[in-house]
């Protein structure tokens, strides 16, 4: 049976190298064969229910030979994981730059902020703030995605934040497994048949997938999250509060729970609602002693129930509200909060409305149910867990963003962790489990999976322009646009309409010697599907900061503009927005530096 689930946990391993007209019809056939093993097994537990020691639901589920053979097989599938998800994220970062669709504000926001860090700047963010100078901790305070950083100082021309982000994702997934196996090891032989299940659910797990594909950084709960979880469980076992020993523990889980709140500000909010219930029966327990000693100090009987697990909780949520406090009361005060966009103002912003909107309400239970399905329906024996999980989930409900709302491509940051933890609980646990119910979490699953059309996403991207000479000019244009920006030559370059020729620019910039210019001091205001193809030693701007480039361009030796008018979303980004900004340069006595096919380079005057 062990090679079964073998195979099983290899399904989205062979998802991420074979085709995508083959994902959901070959999902939907595990679902089929894991309906049929749950009709089959439900059959023989009936057909032998008097028969106390002839079925496996007294957990004789693998013999001892395969409970020996399990560790090998664990070790060859996550081996499989990493390949073939290394091999699938290659490809699909790959078809987002070749199309234009890596160009996100986002991921160049995000990976520019990384390179500010790199170099000694802090948090400085161009793309989220106002004047294009302020701090992206006004933003999001996320001051854990600096561990991030020397990805995207040691991976040059921008894909060090993808190679970055996937690196995560496949630690955490790794390390949750390699956790729950090593619990399985030192429980009875019961866990190691709800291991199974979690084995096969990590390694197909959907929101893993969604975000780890998502290339934001969030995805460091992952790792921060099953660092703190596991210090909070070894907590558990320590036996004198007192000694030396457990005040070391206790520094490292203070430490542990300000990495895992460093992620970002809200991760304090979601600790403190699924500690919720753990709080409410400790007072439930507390109120029963009280009432059974009415003589006795309340303060002394909360001390003598669980001295460990007590003071582990208090030390946890006591950092977790200084934090709070200290994010959303203090923090705002220092510095220019006007030079950042606030959290609450991104929240409460209006979408375009191309962009999918919330429909209400009447999906929020289906969203829910899908949630616990990724993470077996098993942590509904966990209730206390649960309802946690349930206050965090209420978060989203109430959220009238659309991704939020719908726990969206990154957006499962809230939920992941404590979803996985609560499958860890589930396996240590006494809780009985039999086949059928396995086969049929594993088939809810499964069935999942194959209604989602991006999981996993095409590596093949169909290109969403509409003219595809325009794009290949572009792609040719981009060589020379760097060439430019990192050349000493700053004065402007004569263009005739027929000079398009690379040789006669490279003689005219007089490269290499060129290219050895401090190249931290260029500043380039680009439109926002350049961004990701402009050379990853300037500075990048969105097209919209020109406004403040008398600012900015102060700190800089030379401000350029990169644009192509002609290469743009008419829905999202019209033509006519561009060239207000073209406008808006030539108003500032911008000076014309290049032309190619379609893209245009322009120098700012400078004002240092």
């Amino acid at each position: 049976m062990v090679y079964l689930f073998f195979l099983f946990s290899l399904v989205s391993s062979f998802l991420f190298i074979s085709p995508k007209n083959f994902h959901a019809p070959f999902q939907k056939g595990v679902f089929l064969f894991l309906i049929s093993l749950t009709i089959i097994s439900f059959w023989k537990e009936k057909k032998f229910k008097s028969k106390q020691n002839s079925i496996s639901t007294n957990f004789d589920f693998l013999s001892d030979k395969q409970i020996t053979v399990l560790p090998y097989l664990l070790f060859i599938s996550s081996l499989f994981f990493l390949i073939t998800s290394s091999y699938h994220v290659f490809h699909l970062s790959k078809s987002l730059a070749d199309v234009f669709l890596f160009q996100d504000a986002d991921y160049i926001g995000i990976s520019d902020i990384l390179l500010s860090i790199s170099r000694g700047e802090g948090f400085t963010s161009s793309y989220y703030s106002e004047s294009g100078e302020g701090s992206y901790l006004h933003h999001h305070f996320a001051p854990g995605m600096a561990v991030l950083s020397p990805f995207v100082y040691l991976i040059p021309n921008r894909w060090g934040l993808a190679a970055g982000i996937f690196f995560v994702y496949q630690l955490g997934t790794i390390l949750w497994l390699l956790w729950a196996y090593q619990i399985t090891t030192k429980n009875s032989k019961e866990s190691v048949n709800k291991f199974l299940v979690f084995w096969v659910l990590v390694t197909n797990q959907l929101y893993l997938y969604r975000i780890g594909s998502s290339f934001h950084f969030e995805v460091l709960v992952l790792v921060f999250g099953i660092f703190f979880f596991y210090i909070w469980e070894k907590g558990k076992k320590i036996q004198n509060a007192q000694s030396l020993q457990s005040w070391f523990y206790y520094s490292i889980l203070s430490i542990a729970t300000i990495l895992y709140l460093t992620v970002k500000e809200d991760i304090g909010i979601y600790l403190l609602l699924f500690f919720i219930p753990t709080v409410l029966n400790l007072l439930y327990n507390l109120s029963k002693k009280i009432k059974n000693s009415p003589k006795a100090n309340p303060f002394f009987i909360f001390l003598s129930q669980e001295k460990s697990t007590n003071l582990s909780l208090t030390i946890v949520l006591s950092i977790t509200f200084i934090w709070l406090c200290f994010i959303f009361f203090f923090y705002p005060k220092f510095g220019d909060k006007s030079e950042s966009i606030s959290w609450t103002q991104t929240l409460t912003q209006e979408y375009h409305p191309v962009f999918k909107q919330v429909n209400g309400f009447q999906k929020s239970l289906q969203f829910f149910l899908e949630l616990t399905i990724s993470g077996g329906l098993g942590i509904f024996q966990m209730l206390s867990e649960v309802m946690g999980i349930g206050l965090i989930y209420t978060t989203h409900l109430f959220s009238s963003r659309p991704w939020h709302h719908e726990v969206y491509t990154y957006y499962c940051y809230s939920l992941i962790p404590f979803i996985l933890y609560s499958g860890i609980l589930w396996i240590q646990s006494e809780k009985k489990t039999s086949p059928t119910f396995i086969f049929f979490m594993l088939a809810c699953l499964f069935w999942k999976n194959s209604l989602d059309q991006n999981y996993p996403l095409n590596t093949k991207i169909e290109s969403p322009w509409k003219n595809p000479t325009i794009q290949r000019e572009i792609q040719s244009d981009l060589k020379e646009v760097n060439l430019i920006l990192l050349s000493k030559n700053k004065e402007p370059i004569p263009w005739k309409p027929d000079e398009k020729q690379i040789p006669e620019i490279l003689k005219y910039l007089n490269l290499p010697s060129d290219l050895k210019e401090n190249s931290n001091r260029i500043f380039v205001f680009s439109q926002y599907n350049l961004s990701f193809y402009l050379a990853d030693k300037t500075t990048t701007y969105p097209l919209e900061q020109i406004k403040h480039s008398s600012s900015i361009c102060k700190k800089a030796n030379v401000c350029y503009m990169v644009m192509a008018p002609e290469f743009t979303d008419e829905i999202l980004w019209p033509k006519s927005r561009i060239l207000e900004y073209k406008k808006e340069l030539e108003n500032q006595k911008g000076v014309f530096v290049w032309k190619g096919n379609q893209i245009e380079v322009w120098k700012l005057k400078q004002t240092n």
